[in-house]
């Protein structure tokens, strides 16, 4: 009997490494500030505060800052939200 991360790292077309990028959200007129806690080419998990304005389903621009220094500025999707933070799908492929 598997566990539920071990069928959620089934799911997910690429494995994710560690990584802590600042990261906005924009969320109609407010901006959300956090951090990146993993990464992979199109997906991250984000730590902002207030998680509970991100809505499932609902896509917002993101601004993150890279390893390098490079920043990047793109739509996301949200997939899940919960207590851990928000996973977000990427619609460009991220420098991992």
């Amino acid at each position: 009997m598997g566990s539920a991360r071990q069928a959620t790292e089934e799911r997910r077309r690429h494995p994710r490494v560690p990584a802590a990028w600042p990261v906005r959200v924009q969320v109609d007129e407010e901006t959300l500030v956090g951090r990146t806690v993993d990464v992979s080419p199109y997906g991250l998990l984000v730590v902002t505060a207030p998680t509970a304005t991100l809505k499932v389903g609902h896509s917002y621009w993101v601004e993150l800052v890279a390893d390098k220094g490079n920043t990047l500025v793109a739509l996301a999707e949200v997939r899940h939200v919960s207590g851990k933070g928000a996973g977000l799908k990427m619609t460009v492929r991220l420098p991992v």
